[in-house]
């Protein structure tokens, strides 16, 4: 029970990170018949944001927090990609520490440029992104923004290790969740210490691709945060989910695809190199599939 005897907190936290597949590995642990993933995706409480936009749709109240897990369930999950954006988002390792001091963390990572290029296109589908590419990564020196400082795993990585210990972390990268996927859900299942053979054919679907997304029109995030998302959360998610890629494939003209030039991609290479070095000395993993 929670200290002041009311609602139950997750056990468990999938930290990130955005764009690498939090979505997918959210769908793929609700199937299992042991886990209770939180009622509603990416709550963000831990992670506070200065950006109006991103607090409004953060489930900022403990009690409401609370609420959205079922105290039957012992293993309980919170897949929030907000949670590995230091320095945009600042303090989200202590502050699990200090409410669930055991809590086991889940951290999927992604090829950097990959990720960076995926980000930038979500900017553009939901936020009103218009800059082309290089332009709108700026200063890649500027660990702020929001398409560098995600793909900053071992940053990342190294504040969790700073309040957990090692073997309350587990890494995975995107690609074993892509090629591997029923040996890497197995690894995650037994991690998080729950039934490891359990099978869905739910675990066929990948979703969230950046070749289907959409263009929003400027205000339509926010229109969903303060209008929609609030009145369809009774909604179950799979089914909110397939009526929101109807309307938008109706709607919405299709996302441009950015390019990346040679000249671009040398810089990230270099901006990421030693980054995913000391991600691989951090972890032990190779990344063989990572162009950097």
């Amino acid at each position: 029970m929670s200290a002041h005897g009311h609602g139950v907190l997750p056990t468990f936290f999938i930290v990130g990170a955005p764009k690498a597949g939090t979505t997918s590995l959210h769908h793929y642990l609700e199937q299992h018949p042991e886990i209770q993933m939180s009622a509603v995706k990416e709550p963000s409480f831990f992670a506070p944001s200065s950006d109006p936009l991103t607090e409004g749709a953060r489930v900022a109240r403990r009690d409401d927090y609370e609420a959205l897990y079922d105290p039957a369930m012992t293993v309980r999950g919170d897949a929030s990609p907000s949670y590995a954006m230091y320095p945009l988002r600042q303090g989200v390792p202590d502050r699990i520490k200090e409410l669930v001091p055991d809590a086991k963390l889940v951290y999927v990572v992604r090829d950097p440029i990959e990720r960076t290029i995926s980000h930038y296109h979500q900017l553009v589908a939901t936020s009103g992104e218009r800059r082309p590419l290089e332009e709108a990564l700026g200063d890649l020196g500027d660990p702020r923004s929001p398409c560098v400082c995600a793909s900053l795993y071992a940053l990342q990585l190294e504040l969790y290790l700073r309040r957990f210990t090692q073997d309350q972390v587990l890494v995975i990268d995107q690609a074993d969740l892509l090629m591997q996927r029923r040996p890497t859900l197995k690894k995650v299942f037994e991690f998080l210490e729950v039934d490891s053979s359990f099978e869905s054919q739910q675990f066929d679907i990948e979703f969230l691709k950046s070749a289907g997304r959409r263009t929003y029109p400027p205000g339509f995030t926010r229109f969903m945060m303060s209008s929609v998302r609030p009145r369809s959360q009774w909604i179950p998610p799979r089914i909110r989910r397939s009526l929101r890629l109807s309307v938008e494939r109706v709607l919405l003209p299709p996302l441009e695809m950015a390019e990346l030039d040679d000249h671009l991609r040398s810089r990230l290479e270099d901006l990421y190199a030693g980054e995913n070095q000391r991600l691989r000395s951090l972890t032990g993993k190779a990344f063989s599939a990572w162009s950097v």
